[in-house]
């Protein structure tokens, strides 16, 4: 008898799967918990933790399928509905980091998107992000705009006041999910931050609505991520989510 055919070898795949992946899950959680709580930097919860639970989790998949393979037609049905769950957690958390090297990989090294970088827009609540070189400012409009999800310009109204453009932004906001710190009609600004599902990572958005001569509305947006130097895109598609959902209600 081969050593995968003995019944007590494969006890201990089923074993070693059910602990790496316990491990991998107390890891994220850790990681998570301890940013989110301000125990653990940026640097050691992402970099650190949360690289050493993908790769255990790649573990655990590998481990998991060895077991899942070996149980098959015995009649162990809760040792395989338990692999089944181990497969799916391993297989859904290797995706979701997979996806995330890749947005990472095809964006920019920015995290700051402006769709009008001639008269830059100042946050109003965080105003850390007001604090710039001249540097950064270049590489914010060249760096980031050459590249096609970044390529985000300003958006002009027709036959609409300034009112009507406010309070349609204002309500696509509340839509979003993201929370409104600042709002001034008379300025035409509006300012939100989003909070990111796991690690409650924060990026701040403003908008500005503003009449020109011409009685158009020109809408400019800034969206930028609190920490980390890539966004992994998310501030380029917020602002292009921000200005589908404002054509759709205006043109409604």
């Amino acid at each position: 008898m081969s050593y995968f055919e003995n019944p007590k070898s494969n006890n201990y795949w089923h074993f070693f799967s059910n602990i790496v992946t316990i491990v991998t899950i107390l890891l994220l959680f850790i990681s998570v918990m301890g940013f989110r709580f301000e125990i653990f930097s940026f640097i050691f919860s992402l970099l650190t933790l949360t690289k050493y639970a993908i790769y255990t989790s790649l573990i655990a998949l590998v481990l998991s399928l060895i077991a899942f393979g070996n149980l098959i037609g015995k009649s162990h049905y809760s040792s395989i509905l338990n692999n089944l769950l181990n497969i799916i957690i391993n297989i859904v958390l290797v995706i979701y980091f997979f996806n995330n090297i890749i947005a990472l990989k095809s964006n920019p090294v920015i995290n700051d998107i402006s769709t009008n970088y001639d008269d830059f827009i100042e946050f109003k609540m965080y105003k850390n992000h007001n604090m710039y070189k001249d540097e950064h400012i270049l590489l914010q409009k060249y760096g980031g705009f050459n590249k096609p999800n970044s390529k985000i310009t300003s958006f002009q109204v027709i036959n609409k006041t300034l009112a009507e453009v406010f309070d349609a932004s204002q309500n696509i906001i509340n839509e979003m999910g993201l929370k409104i710190t600042y709002s001034n009609i008379e300025e035409g600004l509006i300012e939100a931050v989003d909070s990111s599902f796991w690690y409650g990572f924060k990026d701040d958005i403003i908008i500005r609505i503003e009449k020109l001569i011409s009685n158009e509305i020109r809408v400019d947006v800034r969206s930028a991520s609190r920490i980390g130097k890539s966004d992994f895109g998310v501030n380029s598609m917020r602002i292009k989510e921000f200005f589908e959902s404002l054509l759709f209600k205006l043109e409604g």
